[in-house]
């Protein structure tokens, strides 16, 4: 019964609504007949996320130990496709539940999970930026500096590598 409400809920979301049919009083309570409108739920494949623009995508996957990239090759993680498995779960969730309605699939925990996974990844976002900033006016013991006070070890080592490569 429950479930059967929460579709309910769900196509009251849509633009074209179910209708109702007819409904009859059986042993175990009321069963209502709805017709509803051709469509197709389904749950987001793998491909079709790395395709819709991530939010914070990008930010999630920065492992701790980066090995230095070639110059020619874009990094998968800046290419908008998390290459581990669960730096792409995360940006799922962050998509699906960060910023849900109430009517969402996602429960509370993913909802709580989500916001503090988006609020890291706007942390993150801000350090990055203060640090690409101070390094842009060749500040960058500054930079460095910032980098190392924010816990982003490998933006450091970015921002050093850079700086290196500068002069």
């Amino acid at each position: 019964m429950l479930s059967a409400l929460a579709f309910g809920l769900l196509l009251l979301g849509q633009e074209s609504q179910a209708t109702l049919q007819s409904c009859v009083l059986e042993a175990e309570g009321w069963v209502c007949r709805y017709r509803v409108p051709d469509t197709i739920y389904r749950p987001m494949t793998d491909q079709e996320a790395a395709a819709s623009p991530p939010q914070s995508a990008p930010l999630l996957a920065a492992p701790a130990e980066a090995p230095p990239a070639e110059p020619a090759t874009i990094a998968p993680e800046l290419a908008g496709e998390p290459s581990d498995p669960e730096a792409a779960r995360q940006a799922r969730l962050i998509r699906r539940c960060a910023d849900a309605s109430w009517i969402s699939l996602c429960t509370p925990g993913d909802r709580r999970e989500a916001k503090a996974l988006q609020d890291a990844a706007e942390a993150r976002a801000a350090l990055r930026l203060e640090v690409t900033t101070l390094a842009a006016q060749d500040q960058c013991d500054d930079a460095v500096r910032v980098a190392l006070e924010g816990g982003d070890l490998s933006l450091a080592r970015e921002i050093r590598a850079f700086c290196a490569a500068e002069k």
